[in-house]
């Protein structure tokens, strides 16, 4: 990995201090574009609103698992966008595909995340 941009914010997650679990798309960790959408997220969950926070989540991070979802991630469309920007700079590869055809949430397994297990 080249390294760049590993700070940059991509994205917004909600996490739920009482269960220490961050909000999942089924298998895949969630990641919002915007504050304001991970308060949906978050109003949407089964989580009391008490127990949790919102993360802004950076390239880093994904890259070191944050989430525990072994490199896969549920992507807002503007996410996915500055996600793929800085993975193509770092050489990090990817697949992607439209959540149950939905083109406005893509569901990313990262190749090279460092999981917690590793």
């Amino acid at each position: 990995m080249d390294h760049q941009e590993l700070e940059t914010v991509v994205g917004y997650a909600v996490f739920d201090t009482f269960e220490e679990c961050y909000e999942y798309n089924e298998n895949a960790c969630m990641i919002a574009n915007s504050q304001e959408n991970a308060l949906a997220v978050m109003q949407r969950s089964f989580s009391a609103a008490e127990d949790c926070r919102i993360d802004a989540i950076t390239f880093r991070d994904i890259m070191s698992d944050f989430g525990g979802s072994c490199g896969e991630y549920a992507m807002e469309r503007h996410v996915y966008r500055t996600f793929k920007r800085i993975a193509e700079l770092n050489n990090v590869t990817f697949t992607s595909e439209a959540y149950e055809g939905l083109e406005t949430l893509l569901v990313v397994e990262v190749d090279g995340v460092k999981r917690r297990d590793d």
